[in-house]
């Protein structure tokens, strides 16, 4: 079974539409190397490697009421895999994981009676899987077998302690966030919002540093009780109005696995956090 998900929310399970999925089968990971040379130097210098698209293979058969309606499924097909806009594959075997795809490459859906097995070629545009929930549904709900947000190698199965991300945090305390995925978040590679709110006893300035990766976001002024400050992405807000020029304009990133904050410049805060995950 294979499900699109629609930027607008819209669901479509391809059994209901008589497409079954025979195999789905995503390429290894495909690293872009960065290589220096130094002058006289021996061999080269390594400064870094990103993830390119995947190559998605999905091959289905489509079966159709009767001979006659099989050219109707045929276009309900090319229909379905339209390609104006990317759209997101989920496989029932990581049901808690979908892939921003478009359709690659032409294809066709011949027929043989009422049956018509084809094949279509995706690329992951990201690179990488996304969780469907993001932490704030963790946050609401918890994490529960039945729901149909979270699956088995997530990297959430074996994690004995509460996953909170919001927090109440005074000066002093420490507080941990947990990203299950296998990928760093970057605010501007990836959907991150960090929500600033309820800030009492704030001086001359506001800061909230990550200490696993030594990020340090600062509001270079006082921050009132009744100010929210949105980080969303590469957007910083106050109170919906653009705030940027307020900072020292640096971003908080969070590192695979259990990331340590503190908070400065305020007696008190409510820091909310709401990421999905992301899986090579």
């Amino acid at each position: 079974m294979t499900i699109i998900q629609r930027h607008n929310g819209e669901i479509i399970n391809l059994d209901d539409a008589g497409i079954r999925t025979r195999d789905f089968i995503i390429s290894a990971p495909t690293y872009n190397h960065q290589f220096g040379e130094a002058e006289g130097g021996l061999g080269v210098i390594d400064y870094g490697s990103s993830i390119g698209p995947r190559d998605i293979n999905v091959y289905f058969r489509a079966t159709s009421y009767d001979i006659e309606d099989f050219s109707l499924l045929r276009d309900e097909i090319f229909h379905i895999f339209r390609n104006e806009e990317s759209f997101y594959l989920i496989e029932h075997r990581e049901p808690g994981k979908r892939w921003l795809v478009k359709v690659q490459d032409a294809y066709s859906v011949p027929q043989r009676n009422v049956f018509g097995n084809f094949e279509i070629r995706f690329i992951g545009l990201k690179g990488v899987a996304e969780s469907i929930g993001t932490t704030q549904d963790i946050q609401k709900a918890g994490i529960s077998a039945d729901s149909e947000l979270w699956g088995f190698g997530m990297g959430i199965e074996a994690i004995d302690e509460s996953l909170i991300y919001t927090h109440n945090v005074a000066i002093g305390q420490n507080f941990k966030v947990f990203n299950a995925g296998n990928v760093p978040i970057h605010p501007f590679e990836q959907e991150l919002n960090i929500t600033i709110s309820e800030v009492e006893g704030s001086g001359s300035y506001f800061q909230l540093k990550n200490e696993t990766t030594n990020n340090i976001f600062r509001i270079n002024q006082a921050v009132s009780n009744g100010q929210v400050i949105v980080l969303d992405g590469p957007n910083i807000t106050s109170n919906w109005v653009q705030f940027l020029r307020n900072t020292n304009k640096e971003f908080i990133e969070l590192a695979p696995g259990w990331n340590k904050f503190n908070i400065t410049g305020a007696i008190s805060a409510k820091i909310e956090f709401d990421f999905p995950f992301y899986y090579k």
